[in-house]
């Protein structure tokens, strides 16, 4: 009985928990092609039962060329663009290192005493066990890097805690297996492999609620952002109601304005009339929203912070080139300009000066955007970025415009001096 449990029985749920694992962690990364997730399973389960086959003839060159396989799938199955068959290849690569790691580090133990075994099988039995599960948290830590390079919404806090499981089921098989030494029977034998088997099942499940927390987690930050450009909207069309109401009141009164200009001209009181004049232009510009870009949302944005401007006091001076912004979403150019601008509306305001500028110009293929304000203390930094300095605030305005721009494979850098700051962003369009 212990034979086959070694020799067939662990060996075979092994490889489809690592396999399937695999598969799993290539689709996390993201896709790109529209294939049925029928027709993908069957694939998949197909690729697994053969290569399950294939490992009976025991030959590690065979299983390793199998093993290669697996990011051609991925590229036809998942995403085709070339980036993604190095994810693929650093998958298995790190699967293969951690195996032979795993064993390495468990003769280690073995010849320093660490870890005894009574029997040569239980040695097998907690090698096979626990190079599954150290792989399967290897393969979660290898798509968790590669997701938070891309920006995505995985906390660290999440990442540990996907450890969790499968940190437990090592400690928990291993001493099971102690007490398998002890008390050795068939029976015993059998109630072993069903917890493996339920064991593993539980890291599977575990792992697709993380992938779901993941993912909401993704999905209430788009909302967020959405939200947040509805808002801009409303103001935007609350405002322009306003103005339309006073522009009623204007043109209702506009003949009694051009009568006393009138008046003014005729009783040689040019002075008089000209000011005059200045007053009723200065109540007509405050009816119009002034025209930056072509690009609707953007104009909205830019109108809606630059009257919080100057009801702060601050100098605003915005110059956008013919930049139509075709490539990039509405809602990302929302989170873009939308929070850089809150941020240096926020720095400014404390500021002496109090003074934003922005330039936004097309440089060959990419968009040029830089946005400099005052600032009354330097800001900190914190790895790559910058942290905020308001109490009980996370900073997280920053981390969005970050996530945007690597969306667009641009680049953000930030400098500064004792009085001012400057945000330099590049995007591709």
């Amino acid at each position: 009985m212990i034979n086959i449990l070694i020799s067939i029985v662990l060996p075979m749920i092994g490889s489809i928990f690592i396999l399937y694992s695999i598969f799993f962690s290539m689709e996390r990364l993201g896709t790109n092609i529209s294939i049925s997730r029928l027709r993908k399973n069957l694939m998949v389960a197909g690729y697994i039962a053969v290569t399950i086959v294939v490992s009976l003839l025991r030959n590690g060159v065979i299983n390793l060329l199998i093993l290669l396989i697996i990011p051609v799938m991925g590229h036809y199955l998942y995403n085709n663009l070339r980036i993604y068959i190095s994810y693929y290849l650093g998958l298995i690569i790190a699967v293969y290192l951690t195996d032979m790691l795993v064993m390495a580090v468990l003769q280690a133990l073995i010849s320093r005493d660490i870890i005894y075994f009574v029997k040569q099988e239980s040695y097998i039995i907690i090698f096979q066990i626990s190079v599954r599960f150290i792989e399967f948290m290897v393969l979660r830590l290898f798509t968790a890097v590669i997701l938070r390079k891309r920006h995505e919404q995985i906390t660290r806090r999440q990442m540990i805690n996907s450890f969790i499981m499968p940190v437990f089921s090592i400690v928990n098989l291993f001493s099971m297996l102690i007490f398998l030494e002890i008390y050795l029977s068939e029976a015993n034998l059998v109630l072993f492999t069903v917890n493996i088997a339920f064991l593993i099942g539980l890291n599977l499940y575990f792992n697709s609620i993380f992938d779901i927390i993941s993912r909401n987690n993704h999905l209430e930050n788009e909302l967020n952002l959405y939200k947040q450009q509805q808002a801009i909207q409303v103001r935007y069309y609350e405002n322009l109601e306003q103005k339309y109401d006073s522009s009623r009141k204007l043109i209702h009164d506009i003949r009694n304005h051009i009568q006393a200009m009138e008046r003014l001209y005729e009783e040689q009181k040019n002075a008089e009339g000209c000011a005059y004049a200045k007053d009723v232009h200065d109540m007509l510009n405050l009816l119009g929203q002034k025209y930056y870009t072509s690009n609707k949302i953007l104009n909205i944005i830019l109108n809606d912070k630059v009257q919080t401007m100057k009801a702060l006091g601050i100098t605003e001076d915005i110059k956008i080139g013919a930049q139509n912004f075709r490539n990039i979403r509405d809602v990302d150019i929302t989170t873009l300009f939308g929070n850089i601008l809150d941020n240096a509306i926020e720095a400014a305001k404390l500021s002496e000066e109090k003074q934003i500028r922005l330039r936004v110009s097309g440089v060959h293929d990419f968009i040029s955007i830089i946005m400099m304000n005052s600032i009354a203390q330097e800001p900190v930094k914190q790895g790559n970025s910058i942290s905020s300095t308001k109490k009980n605030h996370e900073g997280l305005g920053l981390k969005n415009v970050e996530r945007v721009v690597a969306n667009y494979k641009g680049d953000v850098q930030y400098e500064w001096g004792e009085q001012y700051f400057i945000t330099r962003i590049m995007l591709t369009d």
